[in-house]
């Protein structure tokens, strides 16, 4: 049944194939992983086109979503290799920083070359949405909005989609920083005005319009590895109780200002 179809929503960063980094792909691996999905009959979708299919049962029978977090520079990249196999993407932008066009800063990349950490300006960005490609947030700052009071909250999330409107005329979805969004961060998402959301966590703990999955790739999700992690059994895996149970027994991770919260 079409109401039943769940979009394949992939998640990287930058597209950099001399930084060996968990948060670079090189080119040469996302061209593999397009060219596999391309072959298997998938449709690409932007993040509000899929959740708008979704929403009234007419996704295609296969359908995939590529997104990119933070807007690095490096993304331009992807826009070439991607075309050549007819997917658009989606890159959720930081305001502030492609505002200050400060090397990224927050907490988890500080260790990171800064010269690796460029974000785009506007006019990259309006490039690649007049490629097709869907602009959306990723807060102003990058702050885990789990942990921010109320009115820091409204203004991550207001304050970006207002200046991406402002700039590019839409900002219609958010990828939540650091992939965390509990129930309160999930309202106040929809109350800023936007339509869909997406998160990164290793497990699914919520499927719903603000808060949907993804699955994060990189340079070694390759040939049986691509393979097994995006099978029937691989993206079912991440949505058993046992994972979840997993999680929750899983340490602190290094790149995160504090441990993500419980499923809730």
């Amino acid at each position: 049944m079409a109401h039943d179809r769940r979009p394949l929503i992939l998640a990287y960063h930058a597209v950099d194939s001399a930084w060996a980094s968990p948060l670079a792909v090189t080119a040469r691996s996302l061209e593999l992983q397009a060219a596999y999905l391309a072959a298997r009959g998938f449709i690409g979708l932007t993040v509000t086109e899929a959740e708008r299919g979704r929403q009234l049962g007419r996704l295609p029978a296969r359908s995939v979503v590529f997104t990119f977090d933070d807007g690095y520079r490096s993304t331009a990249l992807a826009a070439p290799i991607l075309a050549r196999f007819g997917f658009p993407a989606t890159v959720f932008a930081v305001t502030g920083y492609v505002e200050s066009q400060r090397p990224f800063d927050w907490y988890g990349v500080g260790h990171e070359d800064p010269a690796q950490l460029s974000p785009m300006d506007w006019d990259e960005l309006a490039a690649l949405k007049d490629k097709g490609w869907e602009v959306g947030s990723h807060t102003v700052t990058h702050a885990l909005l789990t942990t921010t009071d109320d009115r820091t909250l409204a203004d991550e999330l207001a304050g970006s989609r207002t200046r991406i409107v402002e700039r590019l005329g839409s900002c219609d979805s958010i990828a939540y920083p650091y992939g965390q969004a509990d129930r309160r961060v999930a309202l106040a998402a929809g109350r800023a005005g936007y339509r869909a959301a997406v998160m990164l966590t290793g497990v699914v703990v919520a499927d719903e319009a603000l808060r949907r999955p993804r699955v994060g790739l990189g340079s070694g999700d390759r040939g049986l590895r691509l393979r097994m992690k995006l099978s029937a059994p691989g993206l079912a895996a991440r949505r058993a109780r046992p994972a979840r149970l997993v999680r929750r027994w899983r340490g602190a991770r290094d790149w995160m200002p504090s441990d993500e919260p419980a499923a809730d």
